[in-house]
């Protein structure tokens, strides 16, 4: 399941402006540009400037769903950029950040201290 739109929990976040690739985003949904992990503040279509948010300290992010896929409160939380979706597992994926809330295998979201920069 996605999640519809941006789901901050916080006030404090830090945003990056880029130009929206071809076929257009979503609100909510999540990238990697170069070496950055963010997440689209609002839906555009391609070639428009959006909002981008590469750290929020708190945020619900879609979540890979699977019996292996639980994660642990202070664990950290990597991009699957070919799901795009945040995942425990490390290999292949990119740091950005560590789980606020435990979340079950079946979750389809969690609450993270997302910092997209972390690879950087």
């Amino acid at each position: 399941m996605a999640i519809t739109g941006i789901k901050m929990r916080s006030e404090k976040y830090r945003v990056m402006h880029v130009t929206v690739p071809s076929g257009g985003v979503v609100a909510g949904a999540m990238n990697l540009i170069e070496s950055t992990v963010v997440v689209y503040f609002e839906t555009k279509a391609a070639g428009l400037l959006v909002a981008a948010v590469n750290g929020c300290d708190k945020i619900l992010l879609p979540k890979a769903a699977g019996s292996a896929l639980a994660m642990a409160q202070g664990s950290k939380v990597y991009f699957d950029n070919s799901a795009k979706n945040v995942t425990p597992t490390a290999g292949g994926n990119t740091l950005c950040g560590r789980v606020l809330e435990a979340a079950s295998g079946a979750a389809t979201e969690v609450l993270v201290d997302f910092n997209g920069t972390c690879a950087a």
